[in-house]
C-alpha cells in the first residue's frame, strides 16, 4: 500500500471524509517546511512556532471552502501573519560576522561557506520585501512559480520576472563586492 502526499489529494480526503489521518499527514509535510520559511524571514524560534500554529488553526477553518491551492492558501496566511507580527515587532537585520572575513581564505573551507550563506541573508535583507519572499517560496520552500503566483495573486509570468529581476539584483550587489 502507498501512502499519498499529495496535499490536494490529502486535503480533499479531510474535506470530503473527515479524514484525520489524511490532514495529520498534510500537517508533517507542511509545518517544517512553513517553519523554516517563517525563520528564513527573519523569525524567532518561538515565534516561528506560534506562527505556524496560528497559520494552521486559521487554515483549516477555511480550507474546505476552497481546497484547490491548499499550499498557496497555507502559505498566504502565514504570510499575513508574519507581515502582522512584523508590524509589531521589527526584527533585527542580518548582519555578516567580521570574523568570518578573516578565517575565510579557501574556498573549500567551512568558514568560506558560511561567509557565502551570511553574504546572500545580506543581499537578500537588502531587496524589497515582495521580492525577498518570492525568491524564498521558489528556492527555500520549492514552491513552482504557479503556485507562487497562487499566494501572492498575481500572473505567473509576473511572479518569473520579478523573481530572475531578484535574482539580478543579488548578482549585481554580489559583484560589485569582489571587484
Amino acid at each position: 500500500m502507498t501512502v499519498d502526499t499529495d496535499p490536494r489529494t490529502l486535503l480533499q480526503r479531510y474535506c470530503e471524509q473527515d479524514d484525520q489521518t489524511a490532514f495529520n499527514r498534510f500537517y508533517r509535510g507542511q509545518s517544517g517546511r512553513l517553519w523554516g520559511f517563517l525563520r528564513s524571514r527573519g523569525c524567532h524560534e518561538e515565534a516561528a512556532y506560534d506562527l505556524v500554529a496560528e497559520a494552521f488553526s486559521r487554515f483549516i477553518r477555511v480550507v474546505c471552502k476552497d481546497p484547490a491551492s491548499p499550499v498557496a492558501l497555507l502559505y498566504r496566511i502565514a504570510i499575513n501573519l508574519h507581515i502582522d507580527s512584523h508590524r509589531r515587532d521589527t526584527a533585527a537585520p542580518v548582519t555578516v560576522d567580521s570574523r568570518l572575513l578573516d578565517s575565510a581564505t579557501a574556498p573549500e573551507s567551512s568558514e568560506y561557506h558560511q561567509l557565502q550563506k551570511q553574504l546572500l541573508r545580506h543581499y537578500m535583507n537588502q531587496l524589497p520585501r515582495d521580492e525577498q519572499n518570492l525568491l524564498l517560496m521558489r528556492y527555500w520552500i520549492g514552491l513552482t512559480h504557479r503556485e507562487i503566483a497562487e499566494v501572492v495573486d498575481m500572473p505567473e509570468g509576473t511572479v518569473r520576472r520579478q523573481a530572475a529581476a531578484a535574482i539580478h539584483k543579488i548578482r549585481t550587489m554580489w559583484q560589485a563586492d569582489e571587484t
